[in-house]
């Protein structure tokens, strides 16, 4: 009895590793993908807003929208926010300093060269 089942677990294990190694080689690829087109996308936000933190803040906002709507889809509900209007606005016309055509600040040369190392390393 024992001897059978040593066999009948070997047989189990070969197949059960066999299947594994094919779904885990499908579902690498796909993670690496994911991670590469989110560091793209991460990188494109950060240079949009020139900011770390103010493009991470924008890729969660709208990794927030695209969940909800995703969410929403799913469930069957509308996605154009009739449950929820939108609130009323006051436009008011706040003054903004002139900013010479041009200038770039310090903290933003150097966000865009952390950028550009890092987009060199992910090439080399």
């Amino acid at each position: 009895m024992g001897d059978f089942l040593s066999i009948v677990w070997t047989i189990v294990s070969f197949i059960v590793g066999i299947v594994w190694s094919i779904v885990w080689f499908i579902v690498r690829d796909l993670l690496s993908t994911l991670l590469w087109l989110l560091i793209a996308v991460w990188i494109v936000f950060v240079l949009r807003y020139r900011s770390f933190a103010l493009g991470s803040l924008a890729m969660l906002r709208y990794t927030r929208y695209g969940l909800n709507f995703g969410l929403r889809w799913i469930r069957g509900r509308p996605a154009d926010g009739v449950l929820n209007p939108a609130p009323t606005t006051k436009i008011v016309r706040e003054y903004q300093r002139l900013i010479p055509l041009g200038y770039v600040s310090a903290s933003e040369q150097i966000n865009v060269i952390l950028i550009g190392m890092l987009v060199i390393m992910a090439n080399v």
